[in-house]
């Protein structure tokens, strides 16, 4: 999946996050990805995962788009109140990992 570096027109991103363990802490890895062009906007990790991180992490993101796009998101409170508090579209959608084998 190619990483982008530029400013473009989006019209879908996905956003999701997940959690990763080392040392006995948790760590929050957040990536946006552009649904149409198939690529990586956007992947930060971060030690607490919450409304504030989740919002500077939009600003971060929104700097790679020249419009604003519509976010497809899980129904994670914070995602949905930094999505609000920037007057961004979204829609709710599960992502489901598949078990392998």
């Amino acid at each position: 999946m190619p990483v982008v570096s530029e400013k473009k027109r989006r019209y879908s991103i996905a956003l999701d996050k997940t959690v990763v363990k080392s040392n006995k802490k948790a760590y929050y890895v957040y990536s946006a990805v552009d649904v149409e062009k198939n690529e990586l906007i956007l992947m930060r990790v971060y030690t607490n995962r919450n409304y504030l991180v989740t919002r500077s992490f939009l600003k971060e993101v929104l700097k790679f788009c020249e419009n604003k796009p519509r976010f497809i998101v899980d129904k994670a409170p914070w995602l949905i109140d930094a999505l609000k508090s920037l007057d961004l579209e979204f829609e709710h959608q599960t992502f489901r990992r598949e078990k392998p084998g």
